[in-house]
């Protein structure tokens, strides 16, 4: 058990990395909302490739992996209700095409919200935007949970129809992850990012920089997902986790020996995740 949770496995036995991974195997391999591998069931002995390889979303990845079980459900709800009333004979034939028209929206809504599109790192060792959104605040802050020092920090927030994937914005390694409970406040107010549900993720990158990004959960999103570990490598324009419907992304970069960062971006510019440069390091 993790955190008093019990333990969603449905398998008792790990696969090895070169048998197929079915839907089955997936599930055993979902992480814990915390970041932290669940049980003794995780995935520390497969390769990072092997995991990525074998986690690949619907469509040929058009549709992102950390949605797939919210996907495959919705998709079964729909079409169970559109049998329904296609079975259902004294239905009254304006209710029957309305309720088709309702599941066709919500199919369609939730493949447009779980799309994962191509995303092509620009060349360069500046940081690129963690996620796509609207970026609502660019200010200077003393961050004591990873950084440790004086930083800029960029907050983008994410709409119901925004991309939701989160993406890594430089090479580097995963060295902090902390999952902070709290509340489930509007993600667009300045307040969500103290109170509500949130994820650490502490990147220390090729060059040494330490850089942290902050999932935050909103109104309507209550479900954070990051299936990274500790110690993890992990690429520029990596795609690691997303939040579910609505909430905010925010990224905090210091100084590297010495040069501060300069932010590119302005408040109320749109950015996109894992292709938007964010700033770099200028005297």
């Amino acid at each position: 058990m993790v955190a008093g949770r019990p333990l969603p496995i449905l398998s008792g036995q790990l696969p090895h990395p070169s048998e197929c991974f079915t839907m089955e195997t997936w599930i055993v391999l979902v992480r814990d909302p915390t970041c932290q591998p669940i049980g003794q069931f995780g995935a520390e002995g497969l390769e990072t490739e092997v995991r990525r390889a074998a986690a690949k979303g619907l469509l040929g990845d058009k549709l992102t992996r950390h949605g797939t079980p919210v996907i495959l459900w919705i998709s079964f709800f729909c079409l169970a209700g559109s049998l329904s009333l296609l079975l259902i004979g004294e239905v009254n034939e304006s209710l029957q095409i309305g309720g088709w028209i309702f599941f066709a929206v919500l199919w369609l809504f939730a493949l447009n919200f779980f799309r994962n599109p191509v995303r092509i790192a620009p060349q360069g060792g500046q940081p690129i935007s963690p996620a796509d959104g609207k970026v609502i605040g660019v200010d200077l802050v003393e961050d004591e949970a990873y950084v440790d020092g004086p930083a800029l920090r960029i907050h983008i927030f994410l709409s119901v129809f925004n991309v939701h994937v989160n993406r890594i914005p430089l090479d580097g390694v995963i060295e902090h992850l902390r999952y902070i409970p709290g509340e489930f406040r509007n993600a667009v107010g300045a307040e969500a990012r103290e109170v509500n549900e949130r994820q650490e993720i502490g990147l220390r990158t090729t060059d040494g920089v330490p850089i942290l990004v902050r999932q935050i959960a909103g109104l309507i999103a209550r479900r954070i997902v990051c299936p990274l570990q500790v110690g993890e490598e992990v690429e520029r324009g990596f795609d690691f986790g997303m939040i579910r419907f609505g909430s905010q992304t925010e990224i905090i970069i210091p100084a590297k020996e010495g040069v501060p960062f300069k932010s590119m971006v302005k408040v109320g510019d749109k950015v996109h995740g894992g292709k938007t440069v964010l700033g770099d390091w200028i005297e």
